[in-house]
């Protein structure tokens, strides 16, 4: 069974869109087309409750259907198929690594033109294992030139911020 099976039919417009979006993300996947395969008819009847219900796609045997293409790029993260890479969720304040079994983020709020960083977050069964420093370097690799003040109000944060000059320079911290 493949990692990642997408059900549809090739002269519907949206399975074409994520055989695209698979293909541009250099992913393998099985094509059941239902209008031409009993079986993938069938094994889509059996996930979604029945056959007409495509696209939908089957990731390490989890159900999702027509996701807008952010939904497809963290269920393909969090099964450990494809990294997206950092995402800052504007609307949500906070930047974003998509990762089993939990998402890892670090949030903040502005105060004017001020970005404060209050808080870091990764699964608590990581713990140890450096993922929380490596997330936060990449935060900071990320805002490290932009223009505005940024300040830290996490202790975690402030620690992985004071190993480098640059960005002790850049978050206020001192010398």
């Amino acid at each position: 069974m493949a990692d990642i099976t997408l059900f549809g039919e090739v002269r519907c417009h949206k399975t074409r869109f994520y055989q695209a979006a698979l293909e541009e993300r250099g992913l393998d996947y099985e094509l059941a087309e239902v209008d031409k395969d009993a079986d993938a008819a069938r094994r889509l009847a059996s996930l979604a409750g029945c056959a007409d219900k495509f696209p939908t796609l089957q990731i390490r045997g989890r159900k999702l259907r027509n996701p807008a293409l952010p939904e497809l790029d963290k269920e393909l993260a969090r099964a450990g198929l494809y990294d997206p890479g950092l995402v800052h969720d504007e609307r949500g304040q906070r930047f974003v690594r998509h990762m089993a079994p939990s998402d890892a983020f670090v949030s903040y709020h502005w105060q004017g033109d001020r970005m404060v960083m209050g808080h870091i977050e990764t699964d608590p069964s990581l713990r140890g294992t450096g993922t929380g420093t490596r997330f936060a370097t990449e935060v900071f690799e990320a805002v490290q030139d932009r223009p505005h003040e940024i300040r830290l109000t996490c202790p975690f944060l402030r620690k992985v911020a004071a190993t480098r000059p640059e960005w002790r320079r850049k978050f206020g911290l001192g010398a």
